[in-house]
């Protein structure tokens, strides 16, 4: 089992994360939806949690509908990784078009899975 550094975590994932974001801004639901392991939980901190890929891509399509065009922007981003897992955690703005802007923060794990990393755990709470 090997360790990253944190350089080593950021240089592997930020590609797959900034490209993620990229395909979730354009609406590509299936495209997200890929990013997901087959087994990932989508968790809202302390309100509810879906289990698997096609939940978590009903939850990203319901937002959607409530939120519309929506573009996110990071901050405090920090990446680490062990073994089969690469995580990043970071605070979050995300404007929408339709119920202004949600403030957050969130932690993602990552999963080994044949040749890539999908995202295992998924969990976000909005702060304002």
């Amino acid at each position: 089992m090997s360790t990253f550094t944190d350089q080593e975590a950021e240089a592997y994932l930020k590609p797959q994360f900034e490209k993620y974001i990229e395909i979730g801004e354009s609406k590509d639901w299936e495209g997200v939806a890929a990013y997901y392991h087959p087994n990932c939980v989508l968790v809202q901190k302390g309100k509810e949690a879906h289990y698997g890929r096609d939940a978590a891509k009903g939850e990203f399509i319901k937002f959607d509908e409530l939120g519309g065009d929506a573009t996110s922007t990071f901050s405090n981003v920090h990446y680490q990784g062990t073994g089969d897992y690469l995580i990043i955690t970071a605070n979050y703005s995300t404007k929408t078009e339709k119920i202004g802007t949600i403030n957050g923060k969130f932690v993602q794990i990552w999963k080994k899975e044949g040749d890539r990393h999908l995202i295992y755990h998924d969990e976000f709470e909005i702060i304002a």
